[in-house]
């Protein structure tokens, strides 16, 4: 759905909203985080606008980090429904992407408790789902995937006597959402299609949408029978860097 030619226009007609998008952001209060990288154990849900401003930033990375990085990407994509990784922009305890990490990073931890605990419950019931469709495959999930959530985050503090609460949070939640859907189908192309997963996006554009896909169940499938990874080891280090000129 997305080629590089298609990423490269958004990225020359996106500018003013790529502002706005920053703008936005910078109504966020200023925290101060002890890297315990405990919200680094996923890779959030984005919006294009989003996803468009971390593929600047890898574009920017010298050739030699951001093929390490693509590769880091896909294995997260296609391992991810039975393995809890990281977020393939965690380099020890720093993100290689912090001045343009998303919303859900930016306001993990700054959400009451009584909200975030509505939300891993509503996190738990789509994982839930997501296990029965694959149930229906003949793949069984591991059980300590599909039960992990991340747990609310203590170690926050809201710098310089700032203050937010959930309303807040939701308000510039949906602004940066209204802001993205500036991109039109291209936005909505994104949220349907590629279920606002960054990594998704990423191996599509590498080997196609419907073949990512197909990939994605025969490895998961090969690795639950044999233990094995042999097979994504072999992929992922053919993957090509598809920001090269």
């Amino acid at each position: 759905m997305f080629s590089q030619q298609d990423i490269r226009i958004l990225l020359q007609t996106s500018s003013s909203r790529q502002q706005e998008l920053i703008e936005t952001y910078a109504r966020l209060p200023k925290t101060q985080c002890r890297r315990e990288a405990r919200c680094c154990s996923l890779l959030p849900e984005m919006t294009l606008l989003e996803a468009l401003a971390i593929i600047q930033s890898m574009m920017d990375m010298p050739a030699s980090d951001r093929k390490g990085l693509i590769q880091k990407i896909s294995g997260y994509f296609f391992i991810n429904p039975i393995e809890i990784t990281s977020c393939p922009f965690l380099n020890g305890q720093d993100c290689l992407i912090y001045s343009d990490r998303p919303f859900g990073c930016r306001a993990y931890g700054l959400w009451s408790p009584a909200y975030y605990k509505k939300v891993a419950e509503q996190s738990r019931q789509v994982k839930t789902d997501l296990q029965k469709q694959w149930e229906r495959y003949g793949v069984l999930l591991p059980k300590k995937v599909c039960d992990f959530f991340m747990p609310y985050c203590l170690s926050i503090k809201i710098a310089d006597s700032a203050w937010i609460d959930d309303k807040m949070l939701l308000k510039i939640s949906n602004e940066i959402e209204a802001i993205s859907e500036g991109l039109e189908r291209w936005h909505h192309v994104f949220a349907q299609i590629y279920f606002c997963d960054f990594s998704f996006l990423a191996a599509a554009m590498m080997f196609g949408t419907t073949e990512s896909v197909r990939m994605k169940f025969r490895l998961v499938n090969d690795i639950i029978a044999t233990g094995e990874k042999t097979a994504l080891d072999k992929i992922i280090r053919t993957v090509p860097d598809f920001f090269e000129e």
